[in-house]
């Protein structure tokens, strides 16, 4: 609890120095909540106003205590509330002492212990002034309960407000309460039969109930009921034809605002007629007949930016799918682990006996002279035949002539020389055989680790996005209809830290521009986001849409080819469509046309991998299986990637074979070397990476081997140096490469670099 308490105070002193208001708007706005705070009364008194005071800044509470005297003094009660105008000060005087003794702003618990004791204080100081009884001390105290009550709710729910009022389960609370009170305090305005607190309670049913359906209309709808009975115990007639209102509209909600706003009003009349018209339905008839009206005139987009999405924790399904996925990525490993032992043992059954001794078995043993060859069957093969194995494993074969002098008088050594040729040429099969069986192995190894990496990442995946919005995603689908899509997939969801995103897939062709579908999706989700991605593979379209990040990337690129006409290195910059923007280089065998191949490949691939969702470590084993069989040939290319995160600055780098990248950082140049092999050498390739936090203002710069080491220290000067964007960097690098190089084989190696430069926002 102390570290939840210390991050309401580190909030409050971060929202000091965010941009505010304008302060006289604070202040009339403080102002005119005291002035409807002290029309609030709560029994005999309000502590609403108090709680106002606590929860306000120093001026603003001043500001709301002006306002509740102002009431006071028109409403001619001054003697009715010696209570508030003793706890009010009381409270500003208490929070401006802590503030200066700590130096710090007070937590909800602070504010609401501050506000209650100030109005118990303030409450037993007037009660000496009449008569003492016990209802009357219990009456103090519990409009004090009620005092701190609301401060602390008050202040929890300014506290979950100061980045926007996106509603997670953990402040619903708060966000209640201060309606119920704002409510109450509502009711207590009225023009003629028009009453605003009950205007304003019917306005927030019908639209929960239009953005949350019947769940949200009933809530809402119950909660403002109380909040009229509370404030008036003559509109407690109307509280079931609240309720019942609002669920009504939230069942007709995907009718229409008009069809919905029809619904409400009728449900509301036919309620009243059923009721017997009591007198107060009179005057609910006319505040629901306004605030329908009010609800079909404001935009929808006005409507939900209060209520900006309803992110559902990940439901057990969700869950469920997560730990399958990695439940089959830990079978897979367990697969692999056992097939690897079983082909273990395989190897390991090599022949039994060498081929000496096998031709001894097949000729010798059927000799009738094979007890006179040789002291032993043991002497014969080691001084007879071994000799003759060894000239077959040097040479390919034998000929009786080359046999031992000890089988000349032998009568099978035309038998024996057969027989160690054939077992010879069945060996040297099976020997290639076997070779070819551990190439399929590896590859085979190679496509479960591929396999294992996929599902590991999409079980990642899961957890990274756990919550959607179901009703924005209905939005979106029904948007995507709008356009000419037929049966679209969309989804609205969040990721742990909140942002959030929408995915589509489609079949066919949009008939707007994507700005035009980006807008439109920015207002149905109120946020602001970054040009969608667009990846299709066949018929099917994947439509990518992140919220503004707060970083942007500032790249450069520069290249000249080696002594071929074509290079042999091949880059690309693409983006994901979940914030992450990718650098890709690749460098080819060799130089010229062959090495393009395979260098494009690698990119052109990857990238269509990466894009399509199915991770790096699993890109780079397709690559190097794809590589590995293209062609007899060797083929091989290095691989240099830079995933950058656009939310967090987090970068992460993957080498293999590739040349080291420059990597810039609080001030300091440091560098990534590779440890790997390049893809397409080996079956299974070992994927190297490095995480590297970044902020603003750092710059990365990769490139391929033809940039020499003498270049380096020219490489790090340039990055340290101010004012030199990305694409001066880079073409200054390839600069020095070639001048450096001059006179001694300048024109090799294919030179490529590629400069990042990161801004924030």
């Amino acid at each position: 609890m102390k570290l939840k308490e210390r991050k309401y105070a580190e909030a409050a002193v971060l929202n000091e120095t965010k941009k505010k208001p304008p302060a006289l708007a604070v202040i009339f706005a403080s102002a005119l909540f005291g002035f409807l705070a002290a029309g609030t009364s709560l029994g005999n008194g309000a502590p609403l106003c108090t709680a106002i005071t606590a929860v306000a800044p120093l001026f603003s509470g001043v500001a709301a205590f002006i306002g509740a005297m102002l009431n006071f003094f028109i409403a001619d009660n001054l003697t009715d509330f010696v209570t508030e105008i003793i706890s009010m000060p009381a409270v500003i005087f208490a929070r401006a002492a802590v503030t200066m003794i700590f130096g710090r702003s007070l937590t909800p618990k602070g504010i609401s212990a501050i506000s209650a004791f100030a109005y118990i204080t303030g409450g037993i100081i007037a009660a000496f002034f009449c008569e003492i009884t016990p209802a009357l001390i219990m009456a103090i105290v519990f409009r004090g309960a009620i005092s701190g009550c609301a401060a602390y709710f008050a202040a929890r729910a300014f506290y979950f407000a100061r980045d926007g009022f996106g509603i997670t389960v953990e402040c619903t609370l708060s966000y209640a309460v201060v309606y119920a009170f704002s409510i109450c305090m509502l009711c207590g305005v009225s023009f003629g039969t028009v009453n605003a607190g009950r205007v304003a309670g019917l306005l927030a049913t019908a639209v929960f109930a239009y953005r949350y359906g019947v769940a949200g209309g009933g809530a809402v709808g119950a909660l403002s009921a109380f909040s009229f009975g509370a404030a008036s115990s003559s509109m407690s007639p109307t509280s079931a034809i609240t309720v019942c209102s609002g669920l009504t509209l939230g069942l007709a909600a995907k009718k229409g605002k008009l069809v919905s706003a029809a619904v409400f009003v009728g449900t509301a009349v036919g309620c009243s007629l059923v009721y017997g018209m009591p007198a107060d339905t009179l005057k609910l008839i006319p505040d629901i007949t306004i605030a329908a009206a009010i609800f079909c005139i404001v935009p929808e987009s006005v409507m939900r930016k209060p209520i900006a999405a309803e992110f559902s924790a990940p439901s057990s399904a969700v869950r469920q799918y997560g730990n399958r996925l990695r439940f089959a990525a830990s079978a897979v490993s367990d697969i692999k682990t056992s097939f690897t032992k079983a082909a273990d043992v395989f190897d390991r059954r090599g022949r039994e006996n060498d081929i000496a001794s096998e031709v001894c078995g097949k000729v010798c043993s059927l000799c009738r002279s094979s007890a006179f060859c040789g002291e032993s069957e043991e002497h014969r093969i080691r001084t007879y035949l071994f000799p003759a194995e060894e000239i077959l494993e040097k040479k390919g074969y034998v000929t009786e002539n080359e046999l031992h002098k000890g089988l000349e008088s032998c009568t099978q050594k035309n038998m024996i020389v057969e027989t160690f040729n054939e077992l010879h040429r069945l060996d040297l099969l099976e020997k290639r055989s076997g070779n070819i069986t551990g190439c399929m192995r590896e590859i085979t190894l190679e496509q479960l680790s591929g396999t294992e990496d996929m599902l590991n990442f999409f079980s990642k995946t899961s957890e990274q996005f756990p919550c959607c919005d179901e009703r924005l995603s209905g939005y979106i689908r029904e948007a995507l209809t709008e356009y000419g899509i037929k049966s679209p997939t969309a989804t609205v969801f969040s990721d742990n830290d909140g942002r959030v995103y929408i995915e589509c897939f489609y079949e066919g062709l949009l008939n707007t521009k994507l700005e035009t579908a980006a807008e439109n999706f920015g207002k149905i989700c109120d946020r602001d986001f970054a040009p969608p991605e667009v990846i299709s593979f066949n018929r099917t379209t994947r439509l990518c849409f992140s919220e503004l990040p707060v970083f942007e990337v500032e790249t450069g690129r520069a290249a000249i080819n080696g002594r071929e006409d074509t290079s042999g290195d091949s880059d690309a910059f693409f983006r994901d469509g979940f914030g992450n923007v990718y650098m890709l280089i690749s460098d080819g065998m060799g130089s010229g046309v062959r090495a393009a191949v395979e260098s494009r490949m690698t990119v052109s691939l990857m990238s269509r991998i990466i894009r399509a969702g199915l991770g790096i470590n699993a890109a780079v084993r397709l690559i190097n299986l794809l590589l590995l069989t293209k062609s007899a040939d060797e083929s091989f290319a290095t691989v240099d990637l830079m995933k950058l995160n656009l939310f967090t600055g987090k970068a992460e780098i993957v080498k293999l074979g590739a040349a080291q990248t420059f990597i810039k950082s609080n001030g300091t140049v440091k560098t990534v070397e590779s440890w790997s092999t390049p893809v397409g050498i080996v079956s299974s390739v070992e994927i190297s990476r490095r995480n590297i936090q970044l902020s603003d203002g750092d710059e990365i710069v990769m490139i391929t081997d033809g940039i020499c080491e003498e270049c380096f220290p020219r490489v790090r000067e340039l990055m340290l140096s101010m004012g030199v964007t990305a694409q001066e960097c880079a073409e200054r690098i390839i600069g020095f490469a070639e001048n450096t190089n001059s006179g001694k084989n300048s024109h090799n190696d294919d030179k490529t670099v590629y400069v990042a430069k990161l801004h924030k926002i």
